[in-house]
């Protein structure tokens, strides 16, 4: 979040650090003034409602996230493994904030901001990680014959699903107790799967 203590600022800092540890329904705008010495009424001035303030904060969220990694993304590194490696890596910490019941929550009830995650996990899949494949593919370090954009096509399908509470409920128990299911540790082994495969190398 922005270091700049304006009340608008301070207001998306403490519903964001409500909205991660409890989900959306269980956080009160009653609450959230108290918490912030404000009225609700002031509260109200900013953000006309929960809906409107939930959305604030996953956008105030993403575009930081955005930031980092196309921070990580323009940097000139040797090892192109490691660039990698921190790209996910910075994608899943951030994504493992937002509780599974908060994800359960916004596709549920507030479908304007679930619309606004998935369309930042398919810029990320289509347009960041074809860029840095195709940086990979051009310092040598892919294969020549492998098919970039069938690569890319296949991490977005996996994010749009992968992580969609409706989509694990569906997957057989058995299956998923195998299974390290936080953001962070699905991100980085769709990644490892995509960049290492399956198959031992003889």
């Amino acid at each position: 979040m922005d270091s700049t203590n304006t009340p608008k600022n301070l207001i998306l800092q403490e519903a964001q650090q409500q909205f991660f540890n409890q989900g959306y329904s269980k956080v009160l705008m009653a609450d959230l003034a108290k918490q912030l010495g404000m009225s609700k009424k002031t509260l109200y001035q900013y953000f006309r409602g929960k809906e409107e303030l939930l959305h604030a904060v996953i956008k105030h969220y993403l575009e930081a996230l955005q930031r980092d990694v196309e921070n990580l993304l323009q940097r000139e590194e040797a090892d192109f493994a490691h660039k990698a490696e921190q790209v996910f890596r910075t994608v899943g910490q951030r994504f493992a904030c937002i509780n599974g019941q908060l994800l359960t929550d916004i596709r549920k009830h507030t479908p304007k901001t679930w619309q606004l995650l998935q369309q930042y996990r398919t810029e990320a899949a289509f347009k960041r990680f074809k860029t840095l494949l195709e940086e990979g593919n051009q310092k040598g370090y892919i294969r020549k014959d492998a098919n970039i954009s069938l690569a890319v096509l296949l991490y977005a399908s996996a994010l749009e699903k992968i992580l969609d509470p409706e989509f694990i409920s569906q997957v057989p128990p058995e299956l998923m107790q195998d299974i390290d299911y936080t953001p962070s540790a699905v991100y980085e082994g769709l990644a490892s799967l995509i960049f290492h495969g399956l198959l031992e190398k003889h």
